[in-house]
């Protein structure tokens, strides 16, 4: 069976092989293109992708642009979709903002009926991974029918793109499911089936047992470098309410998966004793006791430390009751003490805190492919970027330029070649990538290396992880369109090759 597999890879790289020497019609002259004999002349960066437009939302053309709306069809017993049509100048949030802005203000047809409260209003919208997160302002709760109106916003905004998550939250906390069950948070919510009775029947097989409740939660990790939290998608199960304690819990776990780009942010063996909930003027807030492993592995450094602090407040503070959180941990004599255990340049104390503590650290996963020792295959490997990052391409290129982190995995770009040397521009879907004649270097003998190459870097940049709405790649060398080097044409762009990818353990 392995030789069996082992000649259909040798054979399916000699096709490739073949298939990228194999001359090709010549492509028309194209206005767009022109710049590439120019690109010292300093031309527009056009790097800066939006990464809510690209990543998550489908991207239209045209003046108008036609959405889904779900009311509800009174006669049916069902929700509908009414196609409706807005400027096509709504792009990421602002296309959520008046998808439900539309929402409220009700259909166009007479026999449906909109779910949400006129005056509703989206007060931020925030995107994470596969999550779209919808503050909404307090009407939300003037609803008449709060499970009709979590289905009509969940169905409209997931048809709207590709996100498998909704969360939505009411002036900056978690909704809760109705004012008899204020301490019932819904967690990240997928799409709703659209029978009345079956939307009813799901919320109450969810959310009528508040003893025991089972939740799609976000916890926040840390990346390979200490630098950013990544949240992670997570079933938890929650009992008596206390959804700050499952969600810690879970923390102390670690992530669920290994090789998927997150690593733990609680020293391994912390442990969580016990909770209290805190009062302070007109505001609540919930007091964590930790394990004495809490604090033993920061061997003073602060900054893994405050990324721990910062995961912790990240991953609860939404929650309705929790205004700030207190940390407490062993001293390794049994007595708690509530301050960091590093020169700490944040703050001297572990009290009173908020998401405030150190809001920037949110980040984002990229996907990159290396290639395999065999020269064979591609390796994905995850990296993360700040959620903030505008130029996102050159970014990823960057990451790419380094060494992979996997055992096993083979650098792409050639260490002779510096980040400078390669440069990248966009047109509509395409990324222009110039690499430098020294590139090709360290693989003058290798076409089979040199392929792979390329698809690393095609791949990694067409990945829809990545954000960036490109689904072709042109190479360019030395600023010049060329056809062909070492019979591998480059005439025409580059698309994404699945075949080409190891699969993830």
């Amino acid at each position: 069976m392995r030789r069996r597999i082992l000649l259909l890879i040798t054979v399916f790289c000699a096709v490739l092989l073949a298939a990228c020497a194999a001359e090709q019609p010549a492509k028309p002259e194209n206005s767009k293109l022109n710049w590439f004999n120019s690109l010292n002349e300093g031309e527009p960066d056009s790097t800066n992708r939006q990464q809510e437009d690209d990543s998550l939302f489908k991207m239209q053309t045209g003046q108008q642009i036609g959405i889904n709306l779900y009311f509800y069809d009174e006669s049916d017993g069902q929700l509908s979709p009414e196609i409706q049509s807005i400027s096509d100048e709504f792009r990421g949030s602002n296309l959520i903002q008046q998808a439900v802005k539309e929402l409220a203000k009700g259909p166009d047809s007479n026999e449906l009926i909109s779910t949400l409260p006129k005056d509703l209003k989206v007060n931020r919208v925030k995107f994470a991974e596969n999550i779209i997160t919808v503050d909404l302002s307090s009407e939300f709760y003037q609803s008449e029918n709060l499970p009709l109106t979590r289905a009509s916003l969940v169905n409209t905004i997931l048809e709207l793109g590709n996100a498998k998550y909704v969360k939505l939250l009411v002036d900056g906390k978690d909704a809760v499911v109705s004012s008899d069950l204020q301490r019932v948070v819904p967690g990240l919510l997928t799409r709703y089936p659209v029978k009345i009775a079956d939307i009813i029947a799901q919320e109450t097989q969810t959310f009528d047992n508040p003893a025991t409740a089972k939740i799609n939660r976000e916890l926040f990790f840390q990346d390979n470098t200490g630098r950013f939290l990544l949240p992670e998608v997570r079933t938890i199960m929650v009992k008596g309410g206390k959804y700050a304690e499952a969600i810690i819990r879970e923390l102390t776990k670690g992530p669920e998966k290994e090789g998927m780009g997150y690593f733990p942010t609680l020293p391994k063996g912390t442990t969580l004793l016990k909770t209290e909930t805190v009062n302070e003027d007109e505001n609540t807030g919930i007091a964590l006791y930790f394990s004495k492993e809490f604090s033993g592995q920061f061997a003073d450094d602060s900054e893994q430390e405050n990324l721990t602090i910062s995961s912790i407040l990240y991953s609860i503070s939404t929650l309705p009751g929790i205004d700030f959180v207190n940390i407490h941990y062993d001293d390794g004599h049994g007595q708690f003490i509530s301050k960091p255990s590093t020169i700490n340049k944040y703050q001297s104390s572990l009290q009173n805190m908020t998401i405030e503590y150190e809001p920037d650290k949110f980040g984002k996963r990229i996907r990159v492919y290396f290639c395999d020792e065999q020269g064979m295959l591609l390796v994905p490997e995850y990296r993360a970027i700040s959620q903030n990052e505008k130029n996102v391409l050159s970014r990823i290129m960057t990451e790419l330029s380094t060494e992979p982190l996997s055992p096993g995995s083979v650098r792409v770009i050639p260490s002779e070649v510096s980040q400078e040397d390669i440069r990248i521009k966009t047109l509509d879907n395409m990324a222009v990538v110039d690499i430098p004649f020294h590139y090709f270097n360290s693989m003058e003998k290798d076409n089979k290396r040199l392929i792979q190459s390329l698809y690393a870097v095609v791949n990694t940049l067409t990945d829809p992880i990545n954000s960036c709405g490109i689904s072709e790649v042109q190479f360019t060398v030395g600023g010049n369109l060329v056809d062909s080097h070492m019979d591998i044409s480059l005439k025409e762009p580059f698309m994404m090759n699945p075949a080409l990818i190891k699969e993830e353990p």
